[in-house]
C-alpha cells in the first residue's frame, strides 16, 4: 500500500465496551437507555450509600451542594486471581486501573482476539497497542495517603506503580501480554477521544495491528453531592442539558469506555465483526487564542473539525448525526455551537443536523466522556437509529439553537441517502484546549458469509476455578438460546480468540444449542505437566456401523486413510466396507459387515481415527494392541504398512505373512497377546501375524506392563466402543494410569467431539482450530470470561475516627484477625506474617513459591520493605533474590544475616 493510502486508511471498530451509570457493563442496557432518552444520574440520599467509596455522612442537603451524580456500581469489585495479582496489590491499586484492566480483557474477547496477540511457537503474533487515560486518582488521595502506615508498610514505589497514571497503559500491556505501543494519554475531558485518534495513527503507521483505546473516570466518594460556586461549570439544577435553553452546567459522572480498532482491510480479511468504520480524526490545541486557560476556543474547534474531515476525505455535509462535547455550560455550548455552524452548513432544503451528547444521560464522565460518546454513536449506526437528547422535549429547549440543527426529543429511524453510508461526527474538548474530532460511518459488508454452517463444533471453556467454568457454560447456553447464531462463528471465536486456563470443559455446540453431554459434564483441572498419551487398540465385537459417518466428510485425513486401504481391497470389497463405515445402507442386514471383512472394517476405523488424532496434535508415547487391535497398533508403530495390515486380516495365511515387509516398532508397543512390550530392536516375525488376530490374551499382564512403562499415562481407546477402557479403568491410581478415555463410544461427530473435549480437559494438547475447521467463519461477540469479582478496597477515613489504624481492609481473602505477635515461632513465623500482609493471603505454607502466589518483582520490593521494618535490618530485593523465593528460605537468610540472633529475638 502506498504511503498516501496508509495515511487515509479506514479503521474498523471491531468491538466496544462501556461501563456507565444506569447500565453497568451491559451494552444492550446502555443502548436502550440512550435510545429511550433516559437519564441515569442518581439522586443521592443521606440514608443510603450507593456504591464503593461511600462516605458515612452525605452532605447533599447543604445549600451550596447538589445531591446528584452519575454513579458507577461495584467499583471496588475485582477478580485479582484472574490477572495473577495478589489480593493486597489489588487492594492498593487505583480502581480506575483495575476497571480498565477488566474492560480490556472483556473487549479483546468480545472482538474475538482474546489471546491478546500472544506469540506462537514461531515467535510471531499481532502487536496489540493500548492508548488510554484516567481521571484524577481520588482513591490514592482519599483512601491510601490519608493513612501514613500504608506507605510505611508498603514503601512509596509500590504505591506509585499501583496508582500513577504513567503506569496505566503499560501495566495493562504487562498483565495481558500486549506487545504494541502502550501509552497513557491525558488531556482532561478529551482524553479518551484523543486516545482513539492516537490509536488510529498507530494503526496507519503500522506500529500496531490492533489497538485498544479509551479512558476511565471514577471520582470518589460516590455518595456525596458536589459544590456549586459562582462561575462553576457544574449544574445547580443537577441536570446536564447540552445545547438546550436554560442549561446551567455539567453533572459529575463516572464511567469507562474502550474500543477495539483494526485496519479495515485486516479486519475484513480476518473475518472480524466490524461495527463501524472510522474514516478520519484530528487533534489540536487552542493555544492562547481564547479568553483563558480553562475557556474553550472557537478557532481551535473550527480547525479540528475541518482537519478531521480532510483526513476522512468526506464532505461534512454528508454527516447525518453529531455527538457533541456538550457539557451543558452556557459559554462552552455557545462556542461549540458556533464552531459547528461554521463547518456544518445546511441548505434550506436539507434536513437539519441532529445534535446529541451522552452527558445528558449519565453526567460528565471526564476522561471517559469522548469514547463513551463514540460508542453511543457506533451503536446508533449499528441500529440505524438517531438517538434522542435527554430534555429536548421540554418547552423552548431549542430556542437558542442555530439554523440547520435539531435536538431530537425521541429516537427515530436514521434514513440513508442512496450510495452514501450513514455517517456521524464525534467531538470531545478538554479543559486546557486539546480538541478532538472523529468521523465515523456505518460498515456495509461486501464479503458474503460461508454458505454452510458447521454441523457441530468443540467450544473450549476454561477459567481459574470450577464455578467459573460452569458460569461460562451456562452463559453460553443462554446466549445461543436467546440469540441463535452460526456454529462456525462461535467455534472461530472461542478457538482462536480466548485464553486457556487450568480448569476446563469442552462443550459441543450444534445448531440446536449445546449438546446434552456438555450440559452434564463436570469441569476438571488439568495437571501442571501434560500426561503422556497411550493409544489402546481393542479387538472385541464392537459395532463399526456408521462409526466414520460424521468424521469422513469433515476431515480430509480420515478420507485419505479410508480410501487408501479401500482402493487396495478392490472395488467390490472396498465399496462394501465403505457402506458399513459410512452407514450408506438401507438399514437392513446389508449394514452388517460380511464376516470376512468385519475385522478389516474395525482395522480401517482404528487407523483413520489414529491418523485424525495425529492431525489434531494428540500423538502417542506408546501403543497397546488387543486382538484385531494388535494390527492397528503395529501399523501405527511402523511395523508394517496400512495396506499390508489389511492383507493380513483379509487373507490370513502363513505364506501371505511371509511376504509382508516387517520392521521393528518405532515406538513402544505392548501386546495383549504376550502381556509384554515388543522388542524394539528385533520386532516380531511373520509367525506372530500368520493366523490372524493373536491368541491367547494376557491382558492383566499387558496392563501392568503398560503402567510400569509409561507412568501416569492418559490412555485413549482408539476405535468404536469402550471395552478396553472398562478393562483399564481399575488401573487408574496415583502409581498407575492417569485416566482412560474412549474416543468413539458412539457414532456421530457430536460423540467424537465430546470425547475430544474431554481429552482436552484432561490436559492433552489438542489442536482445536483443526478440530473445528472454522477458519472461514467470523469472530463474533459471545459471552466473555466469567470473572469472580471480590471486594478489594481500603476504606476512607471515617469522620471522628481518632486514628487511621481503625480502618478496615476490604480484601475478602484476608479477613481482619487479631494481630499475631512476633513471638509465635521465631523468624519463620515473622516471615510468614510479612508474606501474608504483603500478598493479602492467609495460611501461606513455609515452602510456597512467591511467583506461584501471584507475586512479581515489585511484590518482592514490598516484601523487602516489610521484612526490613519487622527485623530492624536493611533487607533489599537483591538480598531476597539470592535465595529461593519461599518463606523458609527467607527466614534462613535473615537468621544468617543476624548470626541466628533474629530467631532468638523473636522468641518469648
Amino acid at each position: 500500500m502506498r504511503e498516501a493510502e496508509t495515511e487515509k486508511e479506514p479503521i474498523a471498530v471491531i468491538g466496544v465496551y462501556a461501563r456507565t451509570p444506569g447500565a453497568g457493563d451491559d451494552l444492550d442496557a446502555f443502548w436502550h437507555m440512550v435510545a429511550e432518552g433516559r437519564e441515569a444520574v442518581t439522586a443521592l440520599s443521606d440514608a443510603e450509600p450507593v456504591a464503593e467509596g461511600a462516605a458515612d455522612t452525605a452532605v447533599g442537603s447543604r445549600s451550596d451542594r447538589v445531591a446528584r451524580r452519575g454513579v458507577l456500581a461495584d467499583v471496588g469489585q475485582f477478580d485479582a486471581e484472574a490477572f495473577g495479582m495478589p489480593p493486597r496489590e489489588a487492594e492498593l491499586t487505583d480502581p480506575q486501573h483495575r476497571l480498565l484492566l477488566e474492560a480490556a480483557w472483556v473487549l479483546l474477547e468480545r472482538a474475538g482476539h482474546g489471546t491478546g496477540g500472544e506469540r506462537d511457537g514461531r515467535g510471531t503474533g499481532s502487536r496489540v497497542g493500548v492508548f488510554a487515560g484516567a481521571g484524577l486518582n481520588y482513591y490514592l488521595l482519599r483512601h491510601i495517603l490519608t493513612d501514613p502506615s500504608i506507605e510505611q508498610a508498603e514503601g512509596l514505589l509500590p504505591l506509585v506503580l499501583a496508582n500513577d497514571r504513567d503506569h496505566l497503559a503499560a501495566k495493562l500491556a504487562y498483565r495481558l501480554g500486549l506487545t504494541g505501543p502502550a501509552m497513557t494519554v491525558q488531556t482532561a475531558c478529551s482524553t479518551s477521544l484523543v486516545a482513539v485518534h492516537q490509536g488510529v495513527r498507530a494503526l496507519r503507521s503500522r506500529d500496531a495491528d490492533l489497538v485498544l483505546a479509551g479512558g476511565v473516570s471514577v471520582e470518589l466518594p460516590q455518595d456525596e453531592g458536589y459544590s456549586v460556586t459562582a462561575g462553576s461549570v457544574l449544574s445547580r439544577s443537577g441536570r446536564c442539558r447540552p445545547f438546550q435553553t436554560g442549561r446551567d452546567g455539567s453533572v459529575p459522572g463516572n464511567g469507562l469506555g474502550l474500543v477495539a480498532l483494526r485496519r479495515l482491510g485486516d479486519a475484513i480479511a480476518d473475518n472480524d465483526t466490524v461495527l463501524a468504520v472510522i474514516r478520519g480524526s484530528a487533534v489540536n490545541n487552542d493555544g492562547g487564542d481564547k479568553a483563558g486557560y480553562t475557556a474553550p476556543g472557537f478557532a481551535g474547534q473550527v480547525d479540528v473539525l475541518r482537519t478531521a474531515y480532510r483526513d476522512a476525505g468526506v464532505d461534512p455535509a454528508t454527516v447525518g448525526y453529531l455527538e457533541g462535547h456538550g457539557t451543558g455550560t452556557e459559554v462552552g455550548d455557545d462556542i461549540e455551537l458556533a464552531a459547528l455552524a461554521e463547518v456544518f452548513t445546511r441548505g434550506g432544503a436539507d434536513e437539519p443536523l441532529p445534535l446529541g451528547s451522552v452527558k445528558a444521560n449519565i453526567g460528565n464522565p471526564g476522561a471517559a466522556a469522548g469514547v463513551i460518546g463514540l460508542i453511543k454513536t457506533v451503536l446508533a449506526l449499528r441500529h440505524r437509529v438517531l438517538p434522542p437528547l435527554v430534555g429536548a422535549g421540554d418547552d423552548a429547549a431549542a430556542d437558542d439553537l442555530p439554523d440547520g440543527f435539531v435536538l431530537d426529543p425521541a429516537a427515530r429511524p436514521w434514513a440513508a441517502e442512496q450510495g452514501v453510508p450513514r455517517r456521524a461526527g464525534v467531538s470531545s474538548y478538554g479543559m486546557g484546549g486539546t480538541n478532538s474530532h472523529v468521523v465515523v460511518e456505518e460498515y456495509r459488508p461486501s464479503r458474503p458469509a460461508p454458505v454452510e454452517d458447521l454441523a457441530a463444533a468443540l467450544i473450549p471453556l476454561s477459567a481459574r476455578g470450577e464455578e467459573g467454568v460452569l458460569r461460562y457454560r451456562d452463559a453460553l447456553a443462554a446466549h445461543v438460546t436467546a440469540r441463535p447464531g452460526r456454529v462456525g462463528d462461535a467455534a472461530r471465536t472461542f478457538t482462536s480468540g480466548r485464553r486457556r486456563f487450568p480448569v476446563r470443559l469442552g462443550a459441543v455446540l450444534t445448531p440446536d444449542g449445546l449438546a446434552r453431554e456438555s450440559l452434564q459434564d463436570a469441569p476438571r483441572r488439568v495437571p501442571r505437566k501434560a500426561p503422556p498419551i497411550v493409544w489402546a487398540f481393542g479387538g472385541g465385537e464392537a459395532d463399526v456401523r456408521g462409526m466414520l459417518a460424521g468424521l469422513y466428510p469433515r476431515y480430509a485425513v480420515v478420507r485419505d486413510r479410508v480410501e487408501e486401504v479401500l482402493a487396495h481391497l478392490g472395488e467390490e470389497d472396498g465399496s462394501r466396507v465403505r457402506a458399513v463405515l459410512l452407514d450408506e445402507t438401507d438399514g437392513t442386514d446389508s449394514a452388517v459387515p460380511p464376516a470376512e471383512l468385519a475385522q478389516v472394517c474395525l482395522y480401517v476405523t482404528q487407523l483413520a481415527l489414529a491418523d485424525l488424532l495425529i492431525f489434531l496434535g494428540v500423538a502417542p508415547a506408546a501403543v497397546l494392541g488387543h486382538g484385531v487391535g494388535e494390527f492397528a497398533a503395529a501399523c501405527l508403530a511402523g511395523e508394517f504398512s496400512a495396506v499390508a495390515g489389511a492383507d493380513l486380516l483379509a487373507k490370513p495365511f502363513p505364506e501371505g505373512a511371509d511376504r509382508v515387509a516387517l520392521k521393528p516398532p518405532a515406538l513402544p508397543v505392548v501386546s495383549a497377546c504376550t502381556g509384554r512390550a515388543v522388542d524394539q530392536q528385533n520386532g516380531r516375525d511373520s509367525r506372530f501375524w500368520a493366523a490372524g488376530p493373536p491368541q491367547p490374551v494376557r491382558f492383566p499382564d499387558a496392563a501392568r506392563t503398560l503402567t510400569a512403562m509409561v507412568k501416569g499415562a492418559l490412555v485413549v481407546e482408539i476405535g468404536p466402543g469402550r471395552s478396553l477402557s472398562d478393562l483399564l479403568r481399575p488401573h487408574i491410581r496415583d502409581d498407575g494410569l492417569y485416566d482412560v478415555l474412549p474416543m468413539l463410544p458412539a457414532t456421530g461427530l457430536v460423540s467424537f467431539l465430546t470425547q475430544l473435549g474431554r481429552l482436552w480437559s484432561a490436559g492433552a494438547g489438542v489442536d482445536l482450530e483443526r478440530a473445528n475447521g472454522a477458519d472461514g467463519y467470523r469472530r463474533v461477540p459471545l459471552p466473555t470470561y466469567p470473572f469472580d469479582r471480590r471486594r478489594h478496597w481500603i476504606d476512607a477515613p471515617r469522620p471522628g475516627a481518632p486514628d487511621p489504624t481503625v480502618r478496615q481492609s476490604g480484601n475478602d481473602n484476608l479477613a481482619p484477625t487479631e494481630t499475631e505477635t512476633e513471638a509465635d515461632a521465631g523468624t519463620l513465623s515473622l516471615v510468614l506474617g510479612a508474606w501474608e500482609e504483603t500478598l493479602g493471603i492467609r495460611d501461606i505454607e513455609p515452602d510456597a513459591d512467591l511467583y506461584m502466589l501471584g507475586g512479581d518483582s515489585f511484590t518482592l520490593v514490598r516484601l523487602a520493605v516489610r521484612l526490613s521494618r519487622s527485623c530492624g535490618l536493611e533487607i533489599t530485593a537483591r538480598n531476597l533474590l539470592g535465595v529461593d523465593l519461599t518463606p523458609r528460605a527467607m527466614a534462613d537468610l535473615i537468621d544468617e544475616m543476624t548470626n541466628g540472633t533474629q530467631g532468638e529475638k523473636s522468641q518469648p
